[in-house]
C-alpha cells in the first residue's frame, strides 16, 4: 500500500467517525425535542404554548433530516448506547430557554464544523435561524 491509499483510508475513517457522531447528536436532538414537547404541554397556554410547539417540531424535523442526510453518505446507522432521564421537573421558562440556548449553540457549532458539506450546513444553519427567532420571541415576551 502506498501513502495515498493510507491517507484515503484515514480520511474515510475520519468521515465515518464524524458521521457516526451526527447519528448520536440526532438521537440527542430527538430526545431534546421530546423534552421541549413536555414544556409545550406544561407551560401557560397562549404565546409560550404556540412557540414551544414550533420549537419542538423544528427540532424533531431537524433530527429526522439529519439522519437522512447522513444515511445518504452511505454511513450505516449505529446507535451509541445511552440513557436519557426524564423527570417530573416543573416547567420553568428560564430553565427551558437556557437549555434551548445550549442546543442552538451546539447546532451552530456543528454547522461550522460541517461548513464544507453543503447539505449538512444548510440544514444546521436553517435550523439555527428558525430556533434563534423562536428563542428571541420567547425571551422577549415574558
Amino acid at each position: 500500500m502506498d501513502q495515498t491509499e493510507n491517507f484515503v483510508s484515514y480520511l474515510a475513517g475520519t468521515n465515518e467517525a464524524e458521521y457516526q457522531g451526527l447519528y448520536t447528536f440526532a438521537v440527542d436532538a430527538l430526545t431534546f425535542a421530546n423534552k421541549v414537547h413536555i414544556y409545550h404541554w406544561t407551560c401557560d397556554k397562549g404565546f409560550d404554548h404556540t412557540h414551544f410547539q414550533t420549537v419542538y417540531e423544528t427540532i424533531r424535523d431537524f433530527a429526522d433530516e439529519l439522519v437522512e442526510i447522513v444515511l445518504a453518505t452511505g454511513t450505516e446507522f449505529k446507535l451509541v448506547s445511552k440513557s436519557y432521564i426524564f423527570n417530573d421537573e416543573i416547567y420553568n421558562k428560564e430553565n427551558a430557554l437556557r437549555k434551548l440556548r445550549i442546543f442552538i449553540d451546539t447546532v451552530a457549532g456543528y454547522a461550522e464544523q460541517f461548513k464544507s458539506k453543503i447539505a449538512l450546513n444548510n440544514l444546521m444553519s436553517d435550523t439555527v435561524q428558525t430556533l434563534e427567532k423562536e428563542y428571541g420571541l420567547l425571551l422577549k415576551f415574558n
